[in-house]
């Protein structure tokens, strides 16, 4: 008689902009059960978190994936800061939050060698050829940030997540 397998952890990754915000649901690292990006006016951070809230009810994760912004080589505005903070306000104690830094999705998808966002995207678009369509062009350094690069950035977060030990990565639970 086998042991019975640990259940898989349905997983919604997120990644907030400043239009609004890329998201992805996975249970386990090949299953993709949703993508998108959900726009919400850049000036009222409560219709994002509202946003947020309608999918942690609609698919019930277990994990809430986002970037741990407080990371030294975090980028993120203070605005963005503050909504990815009040994040785990919304996780019930269900829920767990894991914060990820955007640095660590460097290094797990680089290997050792430095990578750009487009060629993590690349990497993400062969692993899940579902979205592959979704692929933003290369963009030139002037060029504003293709929104469609926050779904494959929830993707890197949340493929990060399954890849690393629990030991590698910050754990914060709403009961803690």
């Amino acid at each position: 008689m086998t042991p019975a397998a640990a259940p898989v952890p349905r997983v919604l990754a997120l990644d907030p902009m400043s239009r609004g915000f890329g998201y992805a649901v996975l249970e386990g690292p090949t299953n993709l059960i949703d993508w998108g990006i959900r726009n919400a006016p850049n000036d009222n951070p409560r219709a994002l978190l509202r946003k947020i809230k309608e999918l942690i009810e609609l698919y019930h994760p277990d994990v809430i994936v986002i970037e741990d912004c407080r990371h030294v080589g975090s980028r993120r505005r203070e605005r963005v800061r503050a909504v990815i903070t009040q994040v785990a306000a919304l996780a019930t104690q269900d829920i767990e939050v894991q914060l990820i830094p955007a640095t660590m999705v460097h290094d797990v998808f680089g290997a050792g060698r430095t990578v750009t966002k487009h060629q993590i995207a690349m990497l993400v678009a062969e692993h899940f050829p579902e979205i592959a369509y979704r692929l933003p062009p290369q963009s030139k350094p002037w060029m504003p940030e293709d929104a469609r690069f926050a779904i494959f950035d929830a993707l890197a977060f949340a493929l990060t997540f399954f890849l690393l030990d629990d030991t590698d990565t910050l754990r914060c639970r709403r009961d803690a």
